[in-house]
Formats: structure tokens, sequence, C-alpha cells
């Protein structure tokens, strides 16, 4: 990156900000103790993307958040710029190494002496921006390299700034009214984001729009999943009920023991009374007493009686409510079962439906690759005229990044290692294409699943480039041959 080193103190501790769980996932920020590395940067660029994207998101935007990755961004890049130049007497006699870019990447930098022009800024600020915007094509992606350009920038800044600042001096006037109170802030450069590219789409053959979808007649699935959750909630409702009434009848139970404790003390007493009665010795007095107690005794069983009968009664309806419930819970199992008959008879039609749909595209391709074929005057040039089942033509697909057969093969027709053989109008014609692009076409016209990573990646598989230049012949041949 650069020519020259320097020193940033070990133990400086630069702190991030706390972070919510689902950025967490995207990297952990830890603190970072001296010099960042490249893999803390990177993480550090992951996350602040990572907020951007979800603050598109309604109820997720967090300025707040932003404005202090941000800052820990700028944080880092300074901590990386000190240890590089702060040990430099003359700040020109600094050199700064631009990053290597990949061979994709058609802006090409040059080393910067001393303080940058305004060519060298606005040239490095494109290269940024044309570089960030490949973030849409993992394939040509590395976030490495966005790293590193990204900290050239930053060092270009502070150089350009560090030149500026010794250029001015400070005015009397402003050394007597500056405040240490109000200390100026230096403002962070916020990387630029890509503008989002938009492409149309080639429904040639294809119509604009699908017949409408027929329902199927009888109980709609979304009545019956609806009455399901009122069903639930009436059963929720009676089992609270229950829950309370059983809670009752405990508590009367609680209540009916002391009483029958009591109950038994008084027959206990009484039982002491009558031997005490039978005795000839015994005075009035006691069979008063007898008297008292067995009146007091009638009134405690009278009272012991309404608890049970109240608990009774509440046991009967809790026995209803309990029933009622099963009953419940049994009509909203029956109305599950046809929510989940009809939702599995309405998920097999639509597959019926797309393999329809899926049968009619292939034959309105088949169609329009047997009129393009029908011109007998084809060339290689023709390739550009054949839609994939997108109804796409190369020109037009990000697949293959907007770019025509016709701007691969011309450049590289020098090279005879690129030739591919396409049988036009009976008549053998060259196509020239590198290693790099055929994963390309090949996801385009969506064969070669077998030697491509997956079924969407633009990459062939290593030692399989040969296998592919023949799959791409027999396909091109076979719609303009």
């Amino acid at each position: 990156m650069v020519d020259h080193t320097g020193w940033y103190p070990s133990g400086q501790v630069c702190s991030p900000p706390e972070l919510p769980a689902y950025l967490k996932n995207v990297y952990d920020l830890k603190p970072i103790i001296g010099v960042p590395s490249d893999d803390e940067v990177i993480g550090i660029h992951a996350v602040i993307q990572a907020a951007r994207k979800t603050s598109d998101i309604p109820g997720m935007h967090n300025p707040g958040l932003l404005m202090r990755l941000t800052d820990h961004l700028f944080g880092a890049q300074m901590a990386r710029y000190r240890d590089q130049y702060s040990c430099i007497t003359f700040p020109s006699d600094a050199t700064y190494k631009p990053p290597i870019l990949p061979a994709h990447v058609s802006i090409r930098l040059e080393s910067v002496s001393g303080a940058p022009t305004d060519e060298d800024m606005m040239k490095v600020q494109d290269a940024v921006q044309t570089y960030q915007e490949l973030k849409r094509i993992p394939s040509m992606f590395d976030a490495q390299v966005n790293m590193e350009l990204s900290q050239h920038l930053f060092d270009l800044q502070m150089a350009r700034y560090m030149r500026l600042a010794g250029e001015s001096q400070p005015s009397p006037a402003s050394l007597v009214t500056a405040s240490p109170e109000s200390p100026a802030k230096v403002a962070e450069p916020t990387p630029n984001t890509a503008a989002d590219m938009t492409s149309g789409t080639n429904n040639a053959g294809t119509g604009s729009s699908a017949g409408d979808v027929h329902t199927t007649p009888g109980t709609d699935i979304h009545e019956l999943l609806e009455r399901s959750n009122q069903l639930a909630d009436q059963s929720n409702v009676l089992l609270e009920r229950s829950n309370k009434i059983s809670e009752l009848f405990s508590q009367s139970i609680n209540h009916i023991n002391p009483l029958a404790e009591h109950v038994d003390q008084v027959l206990e007493r009484l039982t002491q009374l009558v031997e005490h009665a039978h005795r000839p010795a015994e005075s009035d007095q006691q069979t008063e007493r007898f008297n008292q107690l067995f009146e007091r005794f009638n009134q405690l069983v009278e009272q012991s009686t309404h608890p049970v009968n109240r608990t009774n009664e509440l046991k009967e309806r809790s026995n209803q409510l309990a029933e009622r419930a099963n009953k419940l819970v049994e009509h909203l199992t029956q109305s599950s079962d046809r929510s989940n008959h009809l939702a599995d008879q309405a998920y097999k039609s639509m597959e019926r439906f797309g393999d329809t749909l899926r049968n009619i595209n292939n034959v309105l391709v088949g169609v329009q690759h047997a009129i393009v074929r029908s011109y007998r005057g084809n060339t290689v040039s023709a390739l550009d005229c054949l839609v994939n089942n997108k109804g796409e033509t190369p020109g037009m697909s990000e697949t293959t990044r907007h770019t025509t057969i016709m701007q691969i093969s011309e450049p590289h027709s020098k090279y005879p290692n690129d030739h591919i053989p396409v049988i036009i109008s009976g008549v053998s014609r060259g196509l020239y294409s590198p290693d790099w692009w055929l994963g390309h076409l090949l996801c385009f016209y969506g064969i070669g699943e077998g030697i491509r990573k997956d079924e969407t990646s633009t990459t062939v598989r290593l030692g399989k480039q040969k296998q592919a230049r023949e799959m791409l012949n027999k396909y091109l041949s076979s719609c303009l041959g």
C-alpha cells in the first residue's frame, strides 16, 4: 500500500458501538487494540454495508448507529494512517501506492507522491465507486480490495488535508474567539453508495399477463382458518373460566375443613356433657350449657351445608364448561384437518399450473429461436437475438452484465484457445469467449448445471472449460443450425 512505515501506540484502543443482534451475525465487532488488521477493517465495512441495507426496511432505520459506525471506521483508518506516516518528517516525501485492481476494472491507478492533485482524487473516487458497484456480482467483488481502495482514498484525503492545513495560517481574530468548549470536529468521509441499476425485461412471445386463476369451490381456506382461530379463542376463555371454578372449589374445600374440625370439637364436648348428665350430682347449669352447645352445633352444621352445595354447583358448572371446551377443540381439529386438505389441493394445483406455464414458455422460446433461424443470412451476430427462458437477450440480462456476445467475441477472436465453433444456417462460424465468460453464458441459457458450482453460479468448475465449450457448441448450433 505504501513504502514508508511508522509507529502507532500498541496499547491504543478503538472501541466499536454496541450492535444489535442481526448485525452481530454479520461480524461481531470487538475493541481494536493497536493497529487494526485487514480482517478487522473488512468487518467494519461489512457491518456498515449491512446496516445501510437494513435501513431501507421500515422501522429499522437507525441514523445514529450508522453515524457511530462510520466514526468507528474513521478511527480505524486513522490508526492505520498514523502507523504508516507518523514518522515521516516531510509529508511531501510520502508515496501512496494504490492496491492492485483486478482485470475487469478498467480504471488504472498510479502511485501518488506528496499531496495528491484534483485529478488524482477524482480518479481514486471513481475507482472506489466503480468497484463498490460490483457488490451486486459476488464473484467479481473482493472485500480485501474494497478495504484497500477505501484506505487508499482515506490516505490521500489526509495528505491533501495536511497540505491545506500547512498552507493556511489561523487569523488573529480566530485565535481570540476560539473556545475550548467547542472543539472543531473533523468531518468523516462517507463512502459513496453505488446507485442501483435497473434494467428492462424482454417478454417476447410470452405475453404481458397470465390468465386468471380460478379458486376451488367450497369453503374458502381463509374463512376456515379464521373460524378455527375464533374457536381456539373461545376454547381458551372456557378453559380459563374452568380454572377459576376449580380454584373456587379448592377454596370451598379449604373453608369446609375448619368447620369440620369445629364440629368434631363440639361433638367431643357434647359427649363429655352426656357423660356428666348421667351422673346424679350434675346441676341444671350443665343441662343449659348442653342445650347451648347443641344449638351451636346445629348452626355449624347448617353453615357447613351451604359451601358444600355451592361447591357441587361449581363442580357441575365446571364439568359442563369442560365438556363444551372438548367439543370446541374437536371442532377446531376437524376445521384444521379440512384447511390442511384444501391447502394441499391448492399447492398441487399450483404445481401443475407452474409446470404448464414452464412448458408454454419453452414452446414460445423455441418459436422465437425458429423465427431467428429462418433468416438465411444469419452470422455470429444472430446469437445476440436469441432469448433465454426469461425472455432476455444477452445484452439486457444481469447474468451477462448487460454485455452482448459480439462485445466479448470480437476482442478475443485473436486467441485460438477461446474458439467455440457454432453451426449457423449450415455453415460453421467462429464464436470466441474467454474461460471466465463461459459460466455467464451457461447460466444465461440455463444449461451446464453439472459443471457449474451451483444452479445460480456463473463460475465453471476447475478443468471443465472444454466441456463447457462443447455444451455451448451443441446448444447454439441446435438453435441456429
